[in-house]
């Protein structure tokens, strides 16, 4: 609940973190198929870390901050009275790699390979039932929550917007976040799942590389469009 003024490394820390419980129960449970859905998971985190990092760096150079609080609030206002200051129209590529790199983290389809039921049963929850069952899928959804708020705070104005007062900002916040967990449910409702080497190439190849060019993109506009 604290104003941390490096909350986003806190949070991109504490979220990196997540992956160790998978593997754990994967590996604990001795079954072939949890402990193949457990380093399914490790490979899929290390892939995708890199790109949800460099997204967020982007954004922290447009920012010149690391504070949420102080990265919502450079979001303030409007363009021409009609536009929102949201980063997500400064930053539409680094929006779009964040939202594709967080489904990959949080394990949701088309990137549910750790608990891929008709490659291997379960995935690493295999061999659990009741309340530790439970824990997983609480988990799972309490970190694509953790994603959809930050990706609120980061590109679509946190608590601002309009017709509200400031202090009715949670409504636009609570909006926000709802509508990236919509977008959850629908693309799992919607497409096919990967397969695994698709996955890892996309990963690599495509996510990695758009990535490291649009910081060094954002890092020359901000140097050219900042020098006094």
């Amino acid at each position: 609940m604290a104003d941390v003024n490096v909350a986003v490394l806190v949070i991109f820390a504490v979220a990196s973190m997540s992956v160790y419980g998978i593997v754990l129960a994967g590996w604990s449970s001795n079954s072939k198929y949890s402990l193949l859905g457990g380093l399914r998971s490790s490979a899929q985190m290390i892939s995708y870390e890199l790109s949800y990092g460099l997204a967020l760096a982007s954004v922290l150079l447009v920012a010149n901050s690391m504070s949420l609080t102080g990265i919502v609030n450079g979001q303030a206002g409007s363009w021409l009275g009609v536009l929102p200051r949201w980063f997500v129209f400064v930053q539409p590529v680094a929006f779009l790699i964040y939202m594709t790199a967080g489904v990959a983290e949080t394990n949701r389809a088309p990137f549910d390979f750790p608990e891929a039921e008709q490659e291997l049963v379960a995935g690493y929850h295999t061999e659990y039932s009741s309340m530790a069952f439970a824990m997983f899928f609480m988990a799972e959804y309490i970190n694509m929550v953790t994603v959809s708020a930050v990706a609120t705070d980061l590109f679509l104005g946190g608590w601002h917007g309009p017709f509200l007062p400031e202090s009715l900002g949670w409504i636009w916040f609570l909006l926000k976040v709802s509508a990236i967990l919509f977008f959850y449910i629908w693309m799992r409702w919607t497409l096919p799942r990967y397969r695994y080497d698709q996955l890892m190439n996309f990963g690599w190849k495509v996510l990695l590389p758009v990535a490291v060019v649009n910081l060094m993109a954002t890092a020359a506009g901000v140097l050219y469009f900042r020098i006094p």
